[in-house]
């Protein structure tokens, strides 16, 4: 009896794991099956004499990486985190108040150490950082240009509201905070950081102006840093809460936060996409348009002068402002600048773009590639 029913329980499991298979292959016969993560999945590895010992993990991974249905297995499950225990599956994905999310890290940098001031700069530091940029205004100003750094809050500090009681308030002494107030106490140099802007936009509108599910603000934050940026160049737009300023929902948005959860399809039931218009966009027309590379705008009537943006993704949200505003602009991606491609173009404003939780990459930047620090 025992063993009937044993061999019933082997059966039974077997045809429901060869089951599961069968109806995947016919399942991907017919559906268009993809990556939902923010991120590679495990190649098969292939079997050598000098990964035998290992090969029984890497085949695991690779495994655990292709389970047939595992897209939607791992929905149901980050799902049901999310909505009933308010956790995360992703430890670089940090669940707020409202179901906010807020990114952890990348590459070395920390938000966290940003929100709560653990990663202060020396005095070394700040001078080191002030020299260098020194260094690239006088290099720009000799060739007749002018040199602004923007730097885009991070969205931890903006919406310290809805972070997990466990972080605290945000540092009243913070990085960025220290070298936008070393810079301009001790040096000439133009640095823009629309902190203040933002906070009091957040106040006055009713609308989010960083996205719930995204680590980027949107097109409403994206107005407010731009008009910030360009009041330093001696353009004025419009504020944000003038009426002639219309803020319109267009949209859902599936953030990159929800991506690296594999719930982008779900969370973006809540997450807003804003269009913000009424601004003199001057016929603005983008020319083209590749974010590992470059952002081209060209303008009517609008300044003369040519503009050069060295960015990162913050900059998505504030192309259709800037790009309006002047005859001709262009947008580098960091990964892709090249002192050819700088002076190709020969811009006569030249803007280093960061958010701040990169800030810590400007002391490495350099006009000249080859002079970088890696």
């Amino acid at each position: 009896m025992k063993l009937k029913l044993g061999l019933k329980t082997f059966l039974f499991i077997f045809v429901m794991i060869y089951g599961m298979w069968v109806t995947w292959y016919i399942y991907i016969s017919f559906a268009e099956v993809k990556n939902n993560e923010n991120r590679v999945l495990t190649e098969r590895p292939m079997l050598t004499t000098d990964n035998y010992l290992s090969y029984p993990q890497m085949w695991e991974e690779y495994f655990n990486d292709h389970l047939p249905f595992r897209n939607e297995l791992v929905t149901v499950n980050t799902v049901i985190d999310l909505l009933v225990f308010d956790k995360s599956s992703n430890d670089q994905v940090i669940i707020g108040r409202n179901k906010w999310m807020f990114y952890k890290s990348q590459n070395g940098s920390d938000s966290i150490a940003d929100y709560q001031g653990t990663n202060l700069y020396s005095e070394e530091n700040l001078k080191d950082i002030a020299q260098k940029c020194i260094g690239i205004d006088k290099e720009l100003k000799g060739q007749g240009k002018e040199f602004v750094i923007f730097i885009a809050p991070n969205k931890e500090r903006i919406y310290y509201d809805m972070m997990p009681d466990k972080y605290g308030p945000p540092n009243d002494e913070y990085r960025t905070k220290q070298l936008v107030e070393y810079l301009k106490k001790n040096t000439n140099i133009r640095v823009v950081y629309p902190y203040s802007e933002l906070m009091e936009a957040k106040e006055k509108l009713g609308n989010e102006i960083y996205y719930k599910t995204d680590t980027h603000w949107n097109y409403i934050g994206g107005y407010i840093g731009s008009a910030c940026l360009l009041d330093e160049l001696g353009i004025e737009m419009d504020d944000i809460n003038e009426e002639n300023i219309v803020i319109k929902k267009i949209g859902v948005k599936e953030g990159d936060l929800a991506k690296m959860l594999n719930i982008a399809s779900f969370t973006g039931k809540f997450d807003v996409e804003y269009d913000v218009s009424g601004y003199d966009d001057h016929h603005m027309i983008q020319l083209e348009k590749d974010f590992n590379t470059v952002y081209n705008c060209k303008a009517e009537k609008a300044d003369n002068r040519k503009i050069y943006v060295y960015r990162d993704s913050f900059s998505d949200s504030m192309l259709p402002y800037i790009g309006s505003q002047f005859d001709e602009s262009w947008f580098r991606y960091s990964g892709t600048y090249t002192y050819e491609d700088f002076l190709e173009q020969d811009p006569d404003i030249f803007v280093y773009e960061t958010v701040e939780r990169n800030l810590g990459y400007l002391q490495w930047f350099s006009l000249v590639e080859e002079e970088r620090g890696k």
